[in-house]
């Protein structure tokens, strides 16, 4: 099977960074007499709705959860508050932007036009009430509704994306839905769990969906941040396609091993595979590098969360080896400042990019960028400090605002039409 990072040719190679440049750029109209209306624009592509109701929500969810871990408010979940949390951040929030992104994405890798109007409504609408259900307590309906919406949305995005990507025979992005279904499996397994109860194997589920987003942050960071790199700065791109899908494919073998460590002793395994993991995103990182990143935010937000991923990976290792740091704290830098942190800065981009606007942000949102950077790191040592709570409360109000601020500068972006008058 090829891979996305794997270029057999010179036509291929082409045909790739071409790709990612019409991402942000597209040339060719596919739509046209579109209204202007909020409603209509907002549903006319699914970067739109997922962007903002993803960010919606991890607003309102952070929210819950730090006045329920802080005693301000008792709610009952359907399920375990510790699982709620986990499950809402990954399989809510992370999922929902990157399936955003990559249902835009897939419209201009294949040409064919992408999920838009009553049936992205729809998909959003079943989105939106999985999310719902799961606050109004364990009963038999909550669970069931959750169940039939979250499970269906899934379906909806998995089944489109492969759809377009297989008609098209766009054999170069075809990993892409391996990632998806391995995702959706994940999320499938995790409620099976809490049906029965299996709570452990349940968050050791949720940490595995972590890992594997790695895997995500690898195949689209290794293609976005060296372009956005160089096209930003002027500079040739630096290209190792051998590295890039070794990465990638290590990514997926340790997200395999760390999975099946519930079952079996494979500490000093997923350790190694881990530290080689972090090491090989380090040197990649390295050879990106450019001084001039520093006076771009949208590059330089980039290369810092993918910086946190290798370092949260490091921290992983050294919990599963050591006491000095528990698993789910140093999970928490690569959830935070790494995956979070790249959903923020590429949310920032795609939104500016496909809207016609300059790639350009304000100084409010450069430090939106750096307080979700750090939200992980105190996150990540909060045991650490004499006092937990308050350091989780810190965190949680450096998410906050990041996440407030985008919506503050993004909202009028999402819901209006483009500013060069193109369709989306």
């Amino acid at each position: 099977m090829n891979t996305p990072l794997n270029s057999a040719t010179n036509k291929q190679a082409s045909k790739a960074s071409n790709e990612i440049n019409q991402l942000h750029s597209p040339t060719e109209p596919l739509r046209k007499n579109i209204s202007d209306s909020p409603r209509a624009v907002l549903f006319a592509l699914a970067f739109r709705a997922f962007f903002l109701f993803g960010t919606l929500w991890a607003v309102i969810a952070i929210a819950i959860w730090s006045l329920w871990f802080s005693g301000k408010w008792t709610l009952t979940f359907a399920m375990p508050p510790t699982l709620w949390h986990a499950h809402e951040m990954i399989f809510g929030f992370a999922a929902c932007v990157a399936a955003g992104f990559l249902l835009t994405a897939v419209q201009t890798w294949t040409g064919l036009r992408s999920i838009n109007g009553l049936a992205l409504m729809g998909l959003t609408l079943l989105w939106v009430i999985a999310r719902t259900s799961l606050l109004f307590g364990d009963t038999p309906v909550s669970i069931i509704v959750f169940s039939v919406a979250q499970f269906s949305w899934w379906f909806g995005v998995v089944g489109f994306f492969s759809y377009l990507i297989i008609k098209s025979k766009n054999t170069a992005n075809r990993v892409l839905i391996l990632l998806l279904v391995g995702m959706f499996s994940l999320n499938a397994l995790f409620v099976i769990m809490v049906l029965k109860q299996e709570y452990a194997l349940a968050s050791h589920l949720s940490q595995s969906a972590i890992v594997l987003f790695c895997a995500l942050i690898s195949l689209v960071g290794g293609r976005v941040i060296p372009f956005f790199t160089a096209r930003g700065l002027t500079q040739k791109q630096y290209k190792n396609p051998l590295l890039d899908n070794a990465l990638f494919w290590l990514s997926l073998i340790t997200t395999g091993v760390f999975a099946a460590q519930f079952f079996a002793d494979f500490t000093l395994q997923t350790s190694g595979l881990l530290i080689m993991l972090a090491c090989g995103h380090l040197w990649r990182l390295w050879r990106w590098y450019h001084p001039g990143i520093w006076q771009v935010p949208l590059l330089w937000s980039l290369h810092l969360a993918y910086f946190a991923m290798a370092i949260g990976l490091l921290l992983v290792s050294i919990s599963l080896l050591t006491s000095l740091l528990a698993l789910k704290d140093a999970l928490h830098l690569i959830s935070i400042s790494a995956v979070s942190g790249m959903i923020l800065s590429m949310m920032s981009r795609v939104s500016l990019g496909h809207t016609g606007r300059v790639l350009k942000v304000s100084v409010s949102l450069n430090g939106a960028f750096a307080l979700l950077l750090l939200a992980g790191f105190v996150r990540a040592f909060s045991a650490l400090t004499p006092h937990v709570v308050i350091s989780w409360q810190l965190s949680a109000g450096l998410w906050l605002t990041a996440f407030v601020l985008f919506l503050w500068h993004y909202l009028p972006v999402l819901i209006r039409a483009r500013v060069d008058g193109k369709p989306d």
